[in-house]
């Protein structure tokens, strides 16, 4: 926490609990090369010295013991022992207190639930422009919703219990095309079943439309969360979103919305009778 927090009201934080309805499936590689690819294409990263790093805080992540001065052939040996299969993907762990106990747990990163929203509000909003400076609405959210939580546990469908292993593995085949032309890959993908998710999400000056929170959660009910969404896995039903700390609140403008666009053309047929 900095120096400023306690005096600050920037921040509108929300308590979130979203229960899954099936499967949630875990989308981390755990082999070093899927890692970097992964790496690079979804967090943008391109320095070599960068990715090397992440791959082991990846790895320790998925609960290897993984030294500092590892080398990359090191980080494959590892790898091989934690699943037999290369192609597998699934949850980073973490530690938390059950009682007294440290107990390990399954989790989600924080950024997640961000990059979710990011594609629930860029589907539904597209085109409108919020808030004084105009920003499109994907990134207007981007720099002003923030889960506070870097580390969201998943807990057992009794909200109580943490998931310390996955409940179970689901094998895919997919279809790709390359150089050779048309082939088959086959993957491996850890689960957990109807997984239970608390979080707080923070929003600067409140400023996301509150007409907008029940669309974007309907939406991100059935669009779902996790990996391989497209087939109909990590869907979820919102069991609460309430404030729990009203912070300062500046209603954001909208424009390009269905209803100013509903209104410009009453406005034409009025100006051509």
């Amino acid at each position: 926490m900095g120096i400023f927090d306690a005096q600050s009201k920037l921040f509108t934080l929300y308590d979130v609990e979203i229960a899954m309805r099936d499967k949630l499936i875990g989308g981390t590689p755990r082999d070093p090369k899927l890692i970097q690819g992964w790496l690079r294409s979804k967090m943008g990263l391109t320095d070599e010295t960068e990715i090397r790093a992440m791959t082991r805080e990846t790895l320790i992540g998925l609960g290897l013991d993984i030294p500092e001065d590892a080398t990359y052939e090191d980080m494959v040996a590892a790898s091989e022992k934690l699943a037999g299969e290369k192609q597998t993907t699934g949850f980073k762990q973490t530690t938390v207190l059950v009682g007294s106990k440290p107990t390990p747990a399954l989790m989600l990163e924080g950024r997640q639930i961000k990059a979710m929203l990011k594609e629930l509000v860029n589907i539904l909003y597209a085109g409108e422009k919020w808030g004084k400076t105009l920003k499109g609405p994907k990134n207007f959210l981007a720099e002003r919703v923030f889960p506070a939580e870097n580390e969201i546990v998943l807990f057992q469908p009794d909200g109580k219990t943490p998931f310390s292993e996955p409940s179970g593995v689901e094998m895919m085949i997919g279809h790709v095309v390359g150089p050779t032309g048309p082939r088959s890959t086959l993957g491996y993908h850890e689960y957990v079943s109807k997984a239970v998710l608390r979080f707080t999400l923070k929003v600067a000056q409140d400023s996301i439309p509150q007409e907008a929170w029940p669309d974007l959660w309907v939406l991100g009910q059935e669009n779902g969360l996790g990996a391989t969404r497209s087939q109909g896995f990590g869907t979820f039903d919102v069991n609460k979103f309430e404030v729990k700390r009203q912070g300062d609140k500046v209603p954001t403008a909208r424009k390009g919305t269905r209803a100013e666009a509903a209104a410009a053309a009453e406005a034409e047929l009025v100006a051509a009778r």
